[in-house]
């Protein structure tokens, strides 16, 4: 077996070439219907576009090179719009059949193992896409798990007595829109105690992880006695038992190591009750909405809402959140119950919308007043370049208003589609990017709002406001760029990755699209589409590439010294072998 590290401290099995990761592309033949195959892929889920060639391999332990029974196998592939998952059988093989032609990532997933893609070799990283032609079967597809690392442990009082139903999680600093957030890590990184305090959090990747604890009772209270004098409860701990992220003790794990003393207590503190009144634009009271209370510092790190608390607004419009620590919070209230798809800004309806940011001290925080304002519509157009009628019902155009600011929980909003391609946006807050899902063959080119583009620049919607002028511009010209990644003497590199991107830092953006990272396929082949036309782009290849990297200003500033110049004219179609840096 060899090894790679990652650095002195973090080592995770290589893929051996011929043994474990044996990859014979083979001719065309019959699909297997034999004795022992797996269920057929795909079932249980929704249609989705069927084909004639098909992936096959194994799924085995890497320590032992056992097989792995009823591990989970998925072939995704964005361009052929595929999506197939099946089970291995009692000798860890599969079969993902009816597959249309088309680049797909294999991830395979089992309890107590490392999920993992084919070709992946570090934490973090994305694997090798498999190119599949039409009528062709990719055969001998060997994917090695690592087994996963373990924290366990115990958390227990101030008296040292167990504590139950504490939610427990193992955090990693992770690349998540544009910098590196602290995350849940993968695997089973979140668990409860039982009633001996216990933990165990397993299939852990190996890296460096912070344990926190937390425990919680009723509408933010933590196990608090708020009938006393000076009400207390539990506040977020870390390990070894502080209160901070930045003094918590960071554990590092290697392949399958096993940490299983990690126990510390919480921390009690005095806990207080923010209560106050909401009203609408109109200056009702805004009954049956929803208010959320998130600690400020989540949106910088990443956390979301895992240490948020929500409560309902009553008939009368005041809410009570009866047990919250101090420190900075941001309150956020959505009336009618809010909710929406990806965050407390994405209300499909006409909702209304509120955002504060407040302090808590040692005090009760008393008569917090909000008023909230309704958000914005926008409406708008789909249209085609050449104005051609749409390619298909305009319902299968997908647009989605999305949070422009990386540290705002606004989330997404989808627009509401016509078969006509008119389509509609409401509550909307905050500063938006507006992006496409466009039919196969079918690309976006523009978005324009008043006759302006501001494909690549957020739109400010401010409240009680409605703009009829968006367009949607779809075309079915767009770039391909693609090409090898090779060595010093001009051999295939599989275990590296290709990044393009603008030399303007301008554009080195949230949600960018002049910035694109492609993994090779199995013979060392790369390719990426509708890179917007840009004069002056950049293209270097790297190894460990962590997934979201490619988006950090400080990582593309760091490798522009070894890129060289790129051109992509509109439509343009072009072929660039990209040599790994010695």
């Amino acid at each position: 077996m060899i090894w790679i590290g990652q650095s002195s401290d973090v080592r995770i099995y290589l893929l051996t070439l011929g043994v474990l990761c044996l990859l014979a592309p083979a001719t065309a033949q019959p699909r297997a219907g034999g004795q022992g195959l797996p269920p057929r892929a795909g079932q249980g889920e929704a249609p989705a576009a069927e084909g004639t060639s098909a992936i096959r391999g194994q799924i085995v332990a890497a320590d032992t090179g056992s097989p792995i029974r009823r591990a989970q196998v998925r072939a995704a592939s964005p361009d052929a719009r595929a999506s197939r998952v099946t089970i291995t059988d009692a000798e860890g093989r599969f079969e993902i059949a009816s597959l249309p032609a088309g680049r797909y990532t294999v991830t395979a997933s089992k309890g107590g193992f490392v999920t993992l893609q084919y070709g992946q070799r570090r934490p973090g990283e994305s694997g090798n896409q498999l190119d599949l032609g039409e009528d062709e079967v990719l055969d001998k597809v060997v994917l090695p798990l690592p087994r996963g690392s373990v924290i366990a442990g115990r958390i227990v009082d101030e008296y040292g007595d167990p504590v139950t139903n504490a939610d427990v999680m193992a955090l990693q600093y992770r690349y998540l829109a544009g910098a590196r957030r602290l995350v849940p890590g993968t695997g089973s990184s979140r668990g409860r105690t039982d009633d001996q305090g216990s933990f165990r959090l397993f299939g852990l990747t190996p890296g460096e992880y912070t344990v926190s604890a937390t425990l919680r009772e009723g509408q933010g209270a933590a196990n608090a006695n708020l009938e006393a004098d000076e009400p207390s409860g539990y506040a977020p701990t870390y390990y070894p038992g502080v209160p901070n992220i930045s003094e918590a003790q960071h554990l590092t794990l290697g392949v399958g190591q096993e940490q299983t003393n990690i126990s510390f207590g919480l921390l009690l503190t005095r806990l207080v009750r923010v209560s106050g009144r909401v009203v609408d634009s109109r200056g009702m009271p805004a009954a049956r909405g929803a208010v959320m209370l998130l600690p400020a510092d989540t949106l910088r790190t990443g956390m979301g809402g895992m240490n948020a608390g929500g409560t309902a607004v009553r008939g009368d419009g005041t809410f009570q959140f009866p047990g919250i620590a101090p420190g900075n919070y941001l309150l956020f209230v959505r009336p009618g119950g809010g909710g929406g798809r990806g965050g407390f800004g994405g209300a499909l309806g006409d909702g209304e919308f509120a955002r504060l940011p407040i302090t808590v001290g040692m005090d009760d925080l008393r008569d917090v007043f909000v008023a909230t304002a309704p958000g914005a519509v926008a409406q708008g157009t789909v249209t085609t370049d050449t104005g051609q009628p749409l390619p298909a019902q305009g319902r299968q155009v997908g647009i989605t208003a999305v949070g422009a600011d990386p540290s705002s929980p606004v989330g997404s909003t989808p627009a509401r589609m016509a078969d006509d391609g008119t389509f509609e946006l409401r509550g909307l807050s905050e500063r938006r990017l507006i992006r496409v899902n466009a039919p196969a063959g079918w690309y976006l080119k523009s978005v324009l709002l008043d006759g302006a583009d501001v494909t690549d620049t957020p739109i400010d919607f401010m409240p009680g406001t409605t703009s009829s002028s968006l367009r949607v511009v779809l075309t079915e010209t767009t770039t391909e760029l693609s090409g090898t990644v090779i060595d010093g003497r001009g051999e295939p590199v599989l275990d590296a990755a290709v990044v393009v991107f603008a030399a303007d830092e301008a554009a080195w953006t949230y949600q960018s699209r002049f910035i694109q990272a492609a993994r090779p396929d199995q013979d060392g082949r790369y390719r990426m589409r509708n890179l917007p036309p840009h004069t002056d782009y950049r293209i270097v290849a790297v190894q460990g590439l962590e997934d979201g990297q490619a988006g950090d200003p400080d990582f593309l500033r760091s490798i522009a010294r070894d890129a060289e110049r790129l051109t992509l004219a509109e439509g343009e179609v072009k072929s660039v072998d990209v040599r790994v840096p010695e």
